[in-house]
Order: C-alpha cells, then structure tokens, then sequence
C-alpha cells in the first residue's frame, strides 16, 4: 500500500527547489543576471548631458576641420614673400625666403592633409566611444580640447601676418575654442563624470 504523500515525478518534494520546466521561485524576471529588458549589462543610463557632450565633439571636429582646410588652402595661395616683409624682413631676402618655402609647398600640403586625417580618426574615434561609456575617451578629448585650443591662442597674434585671411582664421579659432571650453565644461560636470567613471567598458 502506497503513501498518498509521495511526491510526483515532477515535484522534488522540497518546496524551495525547482520543478522540471519551471524556474526558481526567487529568480528575478530579468534573468540571473537581474538586467531587466530596458538594461545592458546592468549600466546605470546615460545622463541628459551626454547628447549634449556628443553635439559638441562634432562641432568641435567640424571646426578643426574648416580651419584646416583654410590654413591649406591659404597656404597654397599665399605669396610668403610678402609675409616675411611684414615680418620686416628686406625686401630681397624676403624673395629668397619666399621662394624656398614655395618649393616646399608640395609637402608641406601633403603634410597637413596627413595631419588632418590623423585628428579627424581621433574625433570619430572618440565620438564612438564617447557613446559607448567609455571613461578614456572622455579623457581623450579633455587633452584635445586643452591642447588645440592653447596651439591656437600662441599662434593667434601672428594671424596678423596672413593678410587678407587673418579674420577668416581668427572668428573660425575663436569659435573653435568657445566650442571646446563649453565641450570641458560639459565633460567635467558631476553627472557625466560619475556615469563615467562608473562604466566598465569592456568592448
């Protein structure tokens, strides 16, 4: 005669452990992991200052690129013999200066275009990983937005010697900087700093 208690073969009798089929009764809805649907990997969201950190690297990156492309094709342009006489150089001296750097000219573009792409890669670069949380690039574009914007404020008074182009190269440098300061501003501002610094990039 058998027992009315014995347990079936699909209940293993403890009332904590699962059943064939079913999962655990403390298992959270979200998985073990307890990521619900709406989360990756458990990341706390991005606050409403990323959007506005991630506007501004394009327009930093945009900027950088204008003002480069100015300065090439200023410097394809350009007679230099007349910018080492406003330097007050002598005249014929200043041809000879002149001519030598015209030589040049062909590398010194090739140069530049090199130099160009190499910053551009670092702006897409960190505009990807900027929306991905990770710390680094924030940190990446704190030295870029330091380090272009001291280049161009020593180069600023000798704009001067670019004649016709000096106010083209000044209100695109300034805006370029207004960009970068407001681009600092943004990065180190409690909310994004601690989501940031909170993230594990992994990939």
């Amino acid at each position: 005669m058998t027992s009315s208690s014995s347990p079936s073969p699909g209940n293993s009798g403890h009332p904590d452990e699962p059943s064939h089929g079913h999962p655990p009764r403390d298992t959270p809805a979200g998985g073990p992991s307890g990521a619900g649907p709406g989360q990756q990997h458990g990341r706390a969201p991005a606050p409403a200052q990323l959007k506005r950190l991630l506007v501004l690297t394009v327009a930093s990156g945009v900027l950088y690129v204008l003002l480069g492309v100015v300065v090439m094709v200023m410097f394809a342009t350009m007679d230099f013999a007349q910018v080492y006489q406003r330097m007050g150089v002598p005249a014929e001296e200043a041809g000879q200066m002149g001519t030598m750097v015209e030589r040049m000219r062909g590398f010194s573009l090739a140069s530049g275009l090199l130099t160009l792409a190499v910053l551009v890669g670092l702006y897409v670069m960190e505009y990807v990983f900027l929306r991905r949380g990770a710390n680094w690039a924030r940190i990446v574009g704190i030295v870029l937005a330091i380090l272009s914007s001291v280049t161009f404020l020593g180069n600023l008074f000798g704009f001067w010697l670019y004649g016709q182009w000096a106010m083209v190269l000044i209100a695109i440098g300034v805006a370029f900087i207004a960009v970068n300061i407001a681009w600092l501003v943004t990065a180190f501002q409690a909310p994004i700093r601690d989501w940031f610094t909170r993230q594990r990039y992994t990939g």
